[in-house]
């Protein structure tokens, strides 16, 4: 692996040009820190002239277009986009010169590495010249504030072959869920419901967000729908020896292994009646007493439960024992469907690639095209991340194409041949939930009577129903121009 070279970013300072970058790399010289590299930070508006090489470092002009330099969102959005990828992989190997700039611009470096968004190691810095001994003297800035997105964004490092949701999202929708996600995660001992279509990722958001939040390594994730019914108790909460027939042995319990830890209750509502109602006094006891099968007393342990459903909470009621649904509902978060996050999918797409890179001839770096934008703009990815799992491993599929972009064309056509033959079967019982499908359904009739019969008195009467009903299904109102 060829050695990253030593790095310096900032931006230009307007009156005093590169003087102040040149004083800022013999000032670290001076400290022993020899700057390879200067990425520079300059308006597209503002464009100065600036020389390829500054003080024996290779000077690598950044364009960060900006209409107004005062405003703290768009530096953040603009930093974010296009610089911090260039600068992904400068563990221990980054310095940043936070003086020059405005004072948003300043600010902007601070809550970038409060918020851990900044390499591993990475050092601020701050200079100063002194009129008086007309020298710029260069300290180090200690700003050591740690957040739960540094947190997230650390473990993101430490495995950066998974395909972890970026937690700063762009979408007003998964921006939502996730603030309410860090709030309710930190709430200890009340239990976090999960709720998302499949696809949207929300084991893995157990897996690093949440287990973040509550300072939790060990997660125990039971698979509901797995259950056998008839074992579901024993599993869950162990037995004692000679408990039933077959029980030789005495057995922990998930929710004993699970101690000092999170157990996730994962499609909860597949769990069996007799296992929901013993669930009951687990969630609504702060100590999280039990009874193993066939045990006499009760034990406690100390865990945080989660669970998870891909149903909207209306449905997931009715699945589910009433006296549990009212224990595990408090905290409800959903995840929304990518189609509700199109400008995050982008970044899900990068990170989706990353995860399912194996071959060392595939570029690191998600390819990107407009077909590809298009693609992933135009569908409704009913698969949410799965989607771009089956694409990515389409495109490297077809990646020993001579012609890469005929290759990720070629991907692109493989993909929606199978998007369209899955819409195809759906269609037959519509889209979504049960509750979706209802009202899919009943659209589709209320039409097909209208075209039918001529009017929707006729079809109404034709249906034996009313008028408004049928209109209502339809989606439409008495005086809709299209009645």
């Amino acid at each position: 692996m060829s050695r990253q070279m030593v790095t310096l970013l900032c931006w230009h300072a307007e009156r005093t040009g590169v003087e102040v970058l040149e004083q800022a790399i013999k000032s670290l010289r001076n400290r022993k820190i020899r700057i390879e590299r200067v990425l520079y930070l300059v308006q597209v508006a503002r464009m100065p002239k600036i020389p390829d090489i500054v003080e024996g470092a290779k000077v690598e002009l950044v364009e960060v277009p900006l209409d107004d330099p005062t405003q703290h969102a768009a530096i953040y959005e603009q930093v974010r986009s296009l610089v911090l990828p260039r600068v992904r992989d400068d563990d221990g190997n980054l310095h940043i010169n936070v003086s020059p700039g405005t004072p948003a611009m300043h600010s902007v470096w601070l809550i970038l590495h409060a918020g851990g968004a900044l390499p591993e190691g990475a050092q601020l810095w701050s200079s100063q010249y002194s009129r008086e001994t007309k020298r710029t003297r260069i300290d180090p800035v200690n700003f050591s504030i740690t957040t739960y997105l540094a947190e997230i964004h650390r473990f993101a490092r430490i495995e950066p072959g998974l395909a972890v949701y970026e937690p700063q999202a762009r979408s007003a929708a998964r921006r939502t869920a996730f603030e309410h996600l860090a709030r309710y995660a930190r709430v200890i001992g009340a239990p976090l419901l999960i709720l998302g279509e499949r696809g949207t990722g929300k084991t893995r958001l157990v897996e690093t967000m949440v287990a973040t939040l509550k300072g939790r390594k060990k997660i125990v994730a039971v698979p509901c729908g797995g259950l056998d019914s008839a074992l579901a108790e024993s599993l869950l909460f162990g037995h004692r020896k000679g408990a039933f027939t077959g029980a030789a042995a005495e057995r922990r319990g998930l929710l004993a292994e699970a101690g000092g830890g999170i157990l996730f209750l994962d499609e909860v509502q597949d769990l069996p009646k007799s296992a929901q109602r013993m669930l009951v006094r687990v969630f609504q006891d702060r100590q999280r007493r039990y009874r193993p099968v066939g045990s006499d007393r009760e034990v406690s342990v100390d865990v945080e439960l989660v669970c998870a459903s891909n149903l909207p909470l209306t449905e997931l009621r009715e699945r589910l024992d009433a006296d549990l649904f009212d224990r595990l509902s408090h905290l409800s978060v959903t995840v929304p469907p990518l189609r509700e996050c199109r400008e995050d999918i982008e970044q899900d797409w990068r990170q989706v690639w990353r995860e399912s890179r194996q071959r060392e001839d595939l570029p690191e770096d998600a390819p990107w095209s407009r077909d590809l934008e298009q693609t992933l703009r135009d569908s409704a990815l009913p698969g949410n991340l799965r989607d771009l799992q089956r694409l990515a491993v389409l495109c490297m599929a077809w990646w020993s194409s001579p012609d890469l972009s005929k290759g990720i064309r070629a991907a692109l056509v493989e993909w929606q041949r199978f998007n369209s033959a899955q819409k195809h079967e759906r269609n037959a019982l519509g889209d979504g939930s049960r509750t979706d499908r209802i009202h899919w359904f009943r659209a589709r009739l209320a039409q097909w009577a209208k075209e039918q019969y001529g009017t929707w008195a006729a079809a109404a009467d034709a249906l034996r129903c009313d008028e408004k009903t049928l209109r209502q299904d339809a989606g439409l109102s008495r005086g809709d121009p299209s009645a």
